[in-house]
């Protein structure tokens, strides 16, 4: 599955099952913009403009109502109105520039499309359609959009693109701010024949240590490899085995015991970490080689490139739509919808803590890590359904 559903899904669903919408029918509010023929229906401006709100939200102060704070120096709820016309208007340029190099979606991209829609759909419809969200709006304003979005920027970063990259830059961006190695990992406890944890004895852990420590010098001398060390190490103490394949990671989402093992190695080097609970064999692989393996495939090349460049694209997709022609909104229905029916208990407030500063708590905000924004999006929805409710029915 491509990596904007791993990286997006939780996220949206955060925001969607935010949303508490009813009303009375209007079919002249069913719609929001529309392009020629393509039609945004209005569940896809709501959904931009709680994005917007969320965005707010990792400005503002937890102490303080998203809708009485100030967002770069403007009212936050004009700012989120304009941040959601900014949304609104990517998503024609995404189409417009998905049809100006010539892309297409695939067959497989279908697939992914509606595997991905549906997995989502079977798990949430109720909620959803309690939200006056339909499916295909849902597909539209999120799933195929993503997709586009993917291979847009892949063709604008490269060869012949208007934002062309030289690969020298990619591959010194990924030596520079990762490493790729191989380990696994030894515990200091046990199982007794109770089926307890229990942990090992100072004799045993020697022992332990001592096995480790023989591994790690035939490893470095040639005589065997990390795998295989993993392997006849779980074999003799009667446990699964815990290698951990080579893999590129970057520095922060890798444990501090391990990546200052790492970082004390040279490449091809083997080492020993020790961690509160037990111990690491740790490998330092060449780095320039698993840039080769990362680039040959092309959803782990997609992954290397947002790392490097999603903030200046989304920055550069805004800019440029701005001045994007032929876009005609349904003012009455976009007007329709009130900022304060997106607001919840859970919600109502900033996220900034006033421990920390503001940029590291949108940064860590926006790394969106998937069990706390399930947590979120559960929580916002049971509390949604007491919210008072907007005229705009999609």
């Amino acid at each position: 599955m491509r990596i904007f559903w791993k990286r997006a899904a939780a996220g949206l669903l955060a925001l969607a099952m935010c949303l508490s919408f009813a009303g009375c029918y209007d079919e002249n509010k069913t719609w929001a913009a529309r392009r020629g023929d393509d039609v945004l229906p209005i569940g896809g401006y709501i959904y931009y403009l709680y994005s917007a709100y969320s965005e707010a939200a990792n400005q503002v102060d937890s102490d303080t109502a998203v809708l009485d704070a100030t967002v770069e120096d403007q009212e936050a709820s004009e700012w989120i109105r304009n941040r959601a016309m900014d949304y609104l208007r990517s998503y024609y340029y995404m189409d417009e520039k998905f049809d100006e190099y010539g892309l297409e979606i695939t067959e497989e991209d279908q697939n992914e499309i509606d595997t991905s829609t549906n997995s989502v759909w079977a798990y949430y419809q109720d909620t959803f359609e309690t939200l006056g969200i339909a499916k295909e709006s849902f597909d539209q304003a999120y799933t195929q959009y993503n997709l586009k979005y993917e291979k847009v920027m892949t063709a604008m970063y490269g060869e012949g693109g208007e934002l062309e990259m030289p690969e020298s830059e990619m591959e010194t961006y990924f030596t520079d701010n990762y490493y790729d190695y191989e380990y696994f990992y030894a515990s200091m406890s046990k199982t007794d024949e109770d089926g307890n944890s229990v942990e090992l004895s100072d004799e045993e852990r020697q022992d332990m240590l001592d096995q480790l420590n023989n591994y790690v010098e035939e490893i470095n001398s040639g005589e065997t490899t990390l795998e295989t060390a993993a392997n006849d190490f779980a074999y003799l103490m009667a446990r699964d085995s815990t290698y951990n394949a080579p893999g590129p990671s970057q520095p922060d989402s890798i444990s501090q015991d391990l990546r200052e093992a790492i970082e004390s190695l040279d490449e091809g080097e083997a080492g020993l970490a020790e961690s509160s609970s037990g111990y690491y064999v740790v490998r330092r692989l060449p780095i320039a080689d698993a840039y080769e393996t990362v680039v040959a495939n092309e959803n782990d090349r997609y992954t290397l490139l947002a790392a490097m460049k999603s903030e200046e694209f989304n920055d550069y997709v805004i800019e440029q739509s701005a001045s994007l022609e032929g876009i005609e909104l349904n003012q009455e229905a976009i007007d329709s919808i009130r900022l304060s029916s997106m607001v919840t208990d859970s919600n109502r407030n900033g996220t900034v803590s006033a421990a920390s500063s503001t940029s590291s708590t949108t940064e860590e905000s926006s790394s969106s890590q998937v069990s706390s924004e399930e947590s979120s999006a559960s929580s916002d929805a049971e509390s949604s359904s007491s919210e008072t409710s907007s005229t705009a029915e999609e």
